[in-house]
C-alpha cells in the first residue's frame, strides 16, 4: 500500500524538501523567466493526458513538494502525477528556478526525493518525460540512473519560438523537431528507474565512497 504524503521535511548538505504550501506559488510566479527560446516547449502535454482514463481520481491525482537550499530559498518544485496504487508507479516533474540551474542542486534534489518515494512512499517505479533536446535535464536523470524506454512526437502547434529552427545558430536542435499540417512536432523522451534499480545504484555508489570499489 501507498504510504500517505509524510508531512516532515527531507534533508540533504545542500537543499531540503518539504511539502508544497499556497505561498510558494506566488513566489514561483515571480521567477525571472529561462532564457532559452525553446522553455516554453519542455512542457507539451502528452496526448494520453487527455483521454478519458486521465480524468479517474487515482490517475488524477497530484502531489508537490517544495525545493529550499539551505537559506530556505524556494529554488524549485516536484510533483508527482498519474499516481497508479496498483502499480505503485508515478510520473515525475521537476522544475528549478532559472537563477538556480546548473549548481548540481536539481540532481541533489532529486537523489534525495528517489530515496522518500521508494524508501517512504512505498512506490515500485517513478517515470517521467523530458523534451529530447533539454540535454541538462537528460543529464541530470542519466546520472541518477534513469533508463530509456520509448519516444514520442507531441503537436507544438505554432509555437512563436518555432520559428528559430531556420536560424543557423539551433541548426543542432531541427532533428528533434518535424514540420506537417497541423504545425510542428517535438521528440520526447520517455525514461524510468525502479526500486530495485535505484537501490542498486545507491549500494554501488556508498561501495565506492567507502573505497570497496
Amino acid at each position: 500500500m501507498i504510504r500517505a504524503q509524510s508531512k516532515s521535511n527531507v534533508c540533504g548538505n545542500r537543499v531540503h524538501i518539504r511539502q508544497w504550501e499556497r505561498y510558494d506559488t506566488l513566489v514561483f510566479d515571480r521567477w525571472p523567466r529561462y532564457s532559452d527560446p525553446f522553455n516554453r516547449l519542455w512542457n507539451v502535454p502528452r496526448s494520453s493526458e487527455f483521454e478519458p482514463d486521465s480524468l479517474l481520481p487515482q490517475s488524477n491525482v497530484r502531489r508537490v513538494w517544495a525545493i529550499e537550499n539551505h537559506r530556505r530559498q524556494l529554488i524549485g518544485r516536484i510533483s508527482l502525477r498519474e499516481i497508479d496504487l496498483q502499480l505503485r508507479q508515478a510520473r515525475l516533474g521537476i522544475s528549478l528556478g532559472a537563477p538556480y540551474v546548473g549548481q548540481g542542486m536539481g540532481t541533489e534534489a532529486l537523489a534525495l526525493f528517489l530515496d522518500h518515494f521508494f524508501d517512504v512512499m512505498d512506490f515500485l517505479m517513478m517515470r517521467l518525460d523530458v523534451a529530447a533536446f533539454n540535454y541538462r535535464a537528460i543529464r541530470c536523470y542519466e546520472k541518477l540512473g534513469f533508463c530509456h524506454i520509448d519516444s514520442e512526437w507531441r503537436n507544438a502547434g505554432y509555437d512563436a519560438s518555432l520559428r528559430l529552427l531556420n536560424d543557423p545558430d539551433y541548426r543542432e536542435f531541427t532533428p528533434f523537431f518535424r514540420r506537417n499540417g497541423r504545425g510542428t512536432l517535438v521528440q520526447f523522451l520517455e525514461m524510468e528507474i525502479s526500486r530495485d534499480q535505484w537501490h542498486t545504484r545507491r549500494f554501488d555508489e556508498r561501495k565506492k565512497q567507502s573505497g570497496s570499489l
